[in-house]
């Protein structure tokens, strides 16, 4: 018998707590993220609001110096907005870099293909542009 999940999630006291902190953290982010210029605002996110501190994450350290400088006026917006913040705190989180690329397949170039490309170029006239590209491509190309 299958049920909502609202009916679930509506029934706890802490779930509905839960809930209740993850939509304020929600409209703390958005309003931050209007305040700050977009090059900081890509750079952070609000995380968490505890005894009415804001604790907000920075990807470096440079973000981190430049959030402090605009504390301030982060406060004057969150009281104008009627969120009450006592201090807003900013920590260092740096983003995990995305691992790197694989290295491109070796790919290689039979000795007989080498040869028709050789074969198609000579045929070519010499200041024809694809004859210098085949011609290219042969030089650099590894044999089998």
């Amino acid at each position: 018998m299958t049920q909502r999940l609202d009916r679930f999630a509506g029934e706890g006291s802490a779930l509905d707590r839960l809930r209740a902190h993850a939509s304020r953290l929600g409209r703390l982010q958005q309003i931050v993220l209007t305040e700050l210029p977009p090059y900081l605002a890509d750079s952070c996110h609000v995380a968490n609001l505890k005894e009415d501190v804001l604790l907000i994450h920075a990807a470096t350290g440079a973000v981190a110096a430049k959030l402090r400088q605009a504390t301030p006026r982060l406060l004057n917006t969150l009281a104008m907005q009627g969120v009450m913040v006592r201090s807003i705190k900013i920590a260092t989180r740096p983003v995990n870099p995305a691992p790197p690329p694989k290295p491109p397949e070796q790919r290689t170039v039979s000795g007989q293909t080498q040869d028709a490309l050789r074969s198609l170029a000579s045929g070519l006239p010499a200041d024809d542009p694809l004859r210098a590209a085949l011609e290219r491509f042969v030089r650099r190309s590894r044999g089998e």
